[in-house]
């Protein structure tokens, strides 16, 4: 199946969103992925297709990818879906993923490391609409200031008491202290991590020594990212 580019939207200096339009209505999951093909040539060693978060709520009615683009010279991969016009399209299929959010009565914590938060951006938004939302702590670590969706998130949080958002800015960083300040009850809620894997294996870790059960851990890695 293919979907068509309507717009491109730069949500930071490295980041964009690229909003894709099905040609025949689709469903999903917030929180779930899609694989991708972008037939180009050439093409380098990492080839033509991509998983990607759909970082868009099934609502909306259209696909969102964001990415981030390296300032040095980045794969053929993503120098073409970069270069991508508005009306081309790309390939996808194979709809796929648990990171999702099941029970909305529930206490969570989520915890995104630079271009990991798009999962959360889905979810969030998802339950909103749903007239739903959800008690959490976002704890979201960048590289610098200018975070991916930092305004549509702060939004969200004056429209919702119950959520919270921490970030943890370049030199700042998630370690023991950190986030036992920043959730003091780390027995009750359920921790969704996402990010680059070397982050999500780091804090993960970090979370079993703290005494977070096994059961309420959930990981989301994005490969190919070095860790924020």
């Amino acid at each position: 199946m293919k979907l068509k580019l309507t717009a491109k939207k730069k949500e930071s200096a490295d980041v964009i969103s690229f909003i894709l339009r099905p040609a025949q209505p689709m469903k999903w999951l917030a929180g779930q992925y899609l694989h991708y093909v972008l037939n180009h040539q050439p093409t380098d060693d990492r080839g033509s297709d991509r998983w990607f978060t759909i970082a868009s709520a099934p609502h909306e009615r259209h696909v969102m990818i964001t990415t981030r683009f390296a300032k040095t010279k980045g794969s053929s991969f993503k120098s073409n879906l970069h270069a991508l016009k508005v009306g081309d399209e790309i390939e996808f299929s194979d709809l796929d993923g648990d990171f999702v959010v099941k029970d909305f009565r529930k206490e969570y914590v989520f915890i995104a490391g630079g271009i990991g938060i798009t999962p959360f951006r889905a979810i969030l938004r998802d339950a909103e609409h749903k007239g739903k939302p959800l008690r959490a702590t976002l704890i979201y670590a960048n590289r610098n200031e200018v975070a991916a969706y930092k305004a549509e998130l702060e939004a969200m949080s004056r429209r919702n008491p119950r959520l919270t958002i921490c970030y943890l800015f370049h030199p700042q960083h998630l370690d023991k202290e950190s986030l036992k300040r920043m959730v003091p009850d780390l027995k009750r809620p359920l921790f969704y991590v996402s990010g680059p894997e070397p982050m999500v294996e780091a804090v993960s870790k970090i979370l079993r020594q703290l005494g977070v059960p096994e059961k309420n851990l959930k990981q989301d890695w994005f490969p190919g990212y070095p860790a924020d």
